[in-house]
């Protein structure tokens, strides 16, 4: 009954285990790949951030021409 209960305990607490995770990668392996992950993801950010912030300093003065073309074409 020991060695079972041994067993058990192995897999009720896999994720401490100090076997290689994936298809054979190490840790740092793991670590890199979560780095890189983050950083596309913060220059993803960084990209929809800017792209908003350059779309709201174009659209004033885009706001105001069509406003003035809309007003023009309902009084004619």
């Amino acid at each position: 009954m020991e060695g079972a209960a041994a067993s058990s305990e192995g897999l009720r607490y896999a994720e401490y285990a100090r076997f290689p995770t994936g298809a054979g990668k190490g840790q740092a392996e793991l670590d890199r790949g979560l780095a890189r992950t983050m950083i596309a993801v913060g220059l993803g950010v960084a990209t929809v951030a800017f792209t908003g912030r350059y779309a709201f300093h174009l659209w004033k003065p885009l706001e105001q021409a069509i406003t003035e073309t809309a007003k023009r074409i309902s009084s004619s």
